[in-house]
Order: C-alpha cells, then structure tokens, then sequence
C-alpha cells in the first residue's frame, strides 16, 4: 500500500454541538486552517465538500487556492445530512422528491469531484435508517436505497462512489450499519465503481474487528477510502486515531500493509478540549508512526503469517513484542 493522508477543515473547526452550541473555539479563517495544515509534514490532502462553502465553489480556484499551500484535493463528501429536508433519510424515503433531490445534488458533487481531481466521492446515508419500531418499511426502503445509489454510480462509471456504514447517529439505526450490510448493498447495486469506506471509529463502534472488516472490503476490491478516528467502541466521537485501541490498529495496519490500496487515509477528529493545531499535527505522527511499525512486522511476514495459519496466538505476540519493543 501507499500512505497518502490527508484531514478535512472540520480538523480545526469550532466543534458546535448540542452541549455547547457556539463551539469551543473562535472560527478560524479558511487561510488560517490551510496555513496550518501546510505545515505538518506527512499531510499532503484536503477532504473537501461538496456544496464547498468557504472554500471557492469553482474547481480550478480550489485547486489553485490548494496548490499555494501545497495541498491537494483528495476526496469529496457530497453534504446530504445537514438540511431538515434529509430527516427521513436523502436515499431510501418514500419521498421521491427528495430522493430526486439527493441523486441532483450528488451528480453535481461528481462533477465538481472530477473536475478537482479528486481521487473519489463519499456517500453517507446519514439520515437513511430509523428510530422505532413500525417507524419505516424496510422493503422499500432498502430498494430505495438500491436505486438511488445505482442512478449515481451510473452517472459517470469513471468516478468512483464510496459508500460509508455507521451503527447509528444521527439515527439510532441506521439502514447500512456494519462492514457485512455494506458488502450487501454494493451486491445489490452490482457496479464496479462502486465501493466502500473503512470508518476506523464507525467499525470500533459497530463492534467490528477493523483488520478483518479491511480484509473483507479489499477481498472484493471495493476499498475506496479509510477514515482514521478512534473511540471507546460505544460511540463516534472522531477522537485523535492511534491513541486507545493499540493492538487492534496495529493489525490493521499490518493488513493494509498487504494491500494495494493507495487512496487516501483520512483523518476525521474532533478535539473540542485542547489545541486544534497540536492535535491535528499529532495525528498525523501518529499514523506514520503506525505504518513504520507496521512495516517492521513486515520484515517477519513469512513467521507471523505461518504463526497465523497454525493459530499460534502466543509466539505471535511474543514475536512482535521483541519486534517493536
């Protein structure tokens, strides 16, 4: 694999939120906030949206806007989750309307995505699931689903769609909830532009082992992005990747390490109690400092991957442990 990573202005925002609705931080100004990504190495992207406000709504601005700090785009989020009008879901509600709405709006994120360069564009059905019990049909809501995803990964079969899972939030069930329903859905949808995000904080959350979910997404070749976040495996809240689940992220990395994936790593946190710029920084050490690791464990592939197959739990570890310690 090859490491790109890349964060998102989100990395050093103002964290409004239910608690503390005017944030924790002045807003920083859009120069500011690339200023400062500019300078910590090993970041070489920017995760943008689509619509882009504050950044130029033009591709070429942003892309010129970008390459004066020597960053560049690296994917697209299609916003589909911050508008009242998504609260029944933007992909799978009975509503047609918005359906039509959602599909509109996304086709224009993928031109804008393309003319950027960017390397792919994110979809998640962020309002798409349910709360209750006989709240929602979920025959026609997962064939809604299909359907709408299908309409947009046949816009244009040159541009690569990326379907990201959650658990729930802001749902508390949310339609494509885990690594397994996620391969379901891009079955059902059947393109081959078409394929998925590994969320390191949405799998922990889901109860999932990251290293297999990464296995099963790369085993299809669907693997489009990866979001690095962390968490306590209870909820999402995009805390600094690296720092709680060592062990389990460890073996994510080795796995990537097997893969050929060479998209872009995004890192999607939110630090609302300490410094923004230290935090971001850290992050981003973090995740070269993993794949430096992993990269030792790669100079013993042959004796891991053999402990592996004869499920030798402990010479395994005991074997890494000398490695890195």
């Amino acid at each position: 694999m090859k490491l790109n990573v890349d964060a998102h202005l989100w990395c050093l925002g103002t964290y409004a939120e239910r608690y503390v609705p005017g944030g924790y931080y002045d807003e920083m100004s859009v120069d500011k906030q690339l200023e400062i990504m500019s300078k910590i190495e090993g970041l070489t992207g920017l995760f943008t949206f689509y619509p882009n406000a504050p950044l130029p709504s033009d591709p070429d601005k942003l892309v010129k806007k970008l390459s004066d700090y020597n960053l560049k785009v690296s994917n697209v989020a299609v916003e589909g989750w911050g508008d009242r009008k998504w609260k029944h879901g933007a992909y799978s509600t009975t509503e047609a309307n918005i359906r039509k709405e959602a599909v509109k709006l996304f086709k224009e994120g993928i031109d804008f995505a393309k003319a950027a360069g960017a390397d792919s564009v994110l979809l998640w059905p962020a309002h798409d699931g349910f709360d209750y019990p006989f709240q929602a049909d979920y025959k026609d809501a997962w064939e809604n689903l299909v359907e709408s995803i299908r309409e947009i990964g046949e816009y244009d079969p040159d541009v690569k769609i990326a379907v990201e899972y959650k658990s729930k939030d802001p749902r508390q069930k949310q339609y494509v909830s885990n690594v397994g329903k996620m391969m379901m859905l891009l079955n059902d949808v059947g393109l081959p532009n078409v394929g998925g995000v590994i969320d390191v904080g949405h799998a922990f959350m889901a109860q999932e082992s990251i290293g297999e979910s990464l296995v099963v997404i790369d085993s299809h070749k669907k693997l489009y992005e990866i979001h690095l976040n962390e968490n306590y495996k209870d909820a999402d809240p995009d805390m600094i990747f690296g720092t709680i689940n060592f062990w389990e992220i460890l073996e994510f990395f080795y796995y990537l390490n097997k893969t050929d994936f060479e998209g872009w790593s995004s890192i999607d946190i939110i630090v609302p109690r300490d410094d923004r710029a230290k935090s971001l920084a850290l992050g981003v050490k973090v995740i070269w400092k993993y794949k430096e690791l992993s990269d030792k464990l790669m100079g013993h592939e042959k004796e891991i991957d053999e402990n592996l197959k004869g499920y030798h739990f402990a010479d395994n570890m005991d074997l890494i442990v000398d490695i890195l310690f």
